[in-house]
């Protein structure tokens, strides 16, 4: 009974969507969005769909669909805790194995993506461009399978709220690697990078201050956020190397090897490939369904669109925007499991994360301000 009245408030998942891109629906009207000029009646619709691409392709667009990729890796939160708990009705999952199934059927979804999309007429192109799509594509799933292994074993050493709170700190690594390449990080992404470690701390509550850096675990669930800020800084600097009609296989070949990287971790832990297969052909439909989500949309989706934003968007506006994803992890966890925050230290930790990612949002808006008026002046 308590899981009907848990499903049946699923109709606010719409009402979220829009809190999720209430923080970028302002900038699509400013003068940074670079959108094409009124066009007359007679092509208006082409026009009107030529400005709505070159928009998703803009900082403005980037924005908004980290927004979405922040509220969609919340959701996979719900699903992973799920599959790889009691809950599950086969048994908890092998983190390892969950990582192949999901990696697996998002690299499927993407390569036929891929193939589909595939531009004619442009061979030569791509054989120049081979060698740096499988060298990127390679890198960034080196980078993304050593952060989710360290995260996954540290789970097994540490309290979750000692991980999320020591996963937090990615959102200070990536803003520091970004003064490597020389960057200004202007004062208000520091602020925001502030309001987002306090507010993580006050989420996930004291229990985890007094615990954190304490364990092996901690030392692991660290090296984790320090691989995740590491990709996601590599992933920036790489993604702007690559045309756009190759992000797609680029995002395949990265998801296909920390799918095959998760399998040799399954059979390195002593599980035969044929228990692989009893195991797999065991999962229940429910189970399955929650498999199929994570590949297709948490995970092809998810990272498809991250690489996409990050042409446009710095790396560290975008872990600014990622400070979401605990809160929207917490409204899903309520949603589905009938989950609550813990006090009003939990409720204070959230306002903050929600006010560190519209600053981030602020930040990024002031800078392609700034930029534009520059271009003006040296016109």
């Amino acid at each position: 009974m308590a899981r009907f009245a848990t499903r049946r408030r699923l109709w606010l998942l719409p009402l979220l969507l829009v809190l999720g891109l209430c923080f970028v629906a302002p900038q699509r009207a400013s003068h940074g969005s670079h959108a094409p000029p009124p066009a007359p009646a007679r092509g208006a619709a082409c026009v009107r769909n030529a400005g709505d691409a070159q928009w998703l392709r803009s900082e403005t667009g980037g924005v908004a669909l980290l927004n979405v990729v922040t509220m969609l890796f919340g959701s996979n939160q719900v699903l992973i805790k799920t599959l790889e708990t009691e809950d599950a009705n086969t048994g908890a999952m092998d983190s390892f194995l969950c990582m192949s199934l999901r990696f697996g059927i998002a690299a499927i979804a993407m390569f036929f993506v891929a193939m589909s999309q595939r531009p004619r007429g442009v061979a030569s192109t791509d054989a120049q461009n081979e060698g740096c799509i499988l060298a990127c594509g390679a890198e960034l799933a080196v980078w993304l399978f050593l952060a989710f292994m360290l995260q996954a074993v540290g789970l097994q050493y540490t309290t979750a709220s000692s991980g999320a709170l020591l996963g937090s700190l990615t959102i200070v690594l990536v803003p520091l690697l970004s003064l490597l390449d020389g960057r200004r990080i202007s004062q208000l992404t520091w602020g925001s990078v502030g309001l987002a470690t306090m507010g993580t701390a006050l989420f996930v509550g004291p229990n985890a201050l007094q615990g954190a850096f304490c364990s092996f675990g901690d030392v692991l669930e660290l090296g984790s956020a320090a691989l995740f800020a590491v990709q996601m800084w590599r992933c920036e600097k790489l993604i702007r190397q690559v045309p756009e009609h190759q992000v797609v296989g680029l995002t395949c070949f990265q998801l296909a090897l920390v799918a095959g990287f998760s399998l040799m971790c399954v059979l390195a832990e002593g599980t035969s490939m044929p228990g692989v297969l009893e195991t797999v052909a065991q999962l229940a439909p429910g189970e399955w369904m929650s498999v199929v989500t994570m590949g297709l949309v948490t995970t092809a989706f998810c990272l498809w669109a991250e690489s996409f934003a990050l042409q446009n968007v710095d790396a560290s506006v975008a872990a600014l925007i990622y400070a979401c994803e605990p809160i929207w992890g917490a409204i899903f966890a309520y949603l589905w499991r009938g989950e609550t925050l813990e006090g009003p230290c939990a409720m204070c930790g959230a306002g903050l994360l929600l006010l560190a990612s519209m600053a981030g949002v602020m930040a990024s808006q002031t800078k392609a301000s700034e930029t534009f008026t520059l271009d003006r002046r040296g016109a």
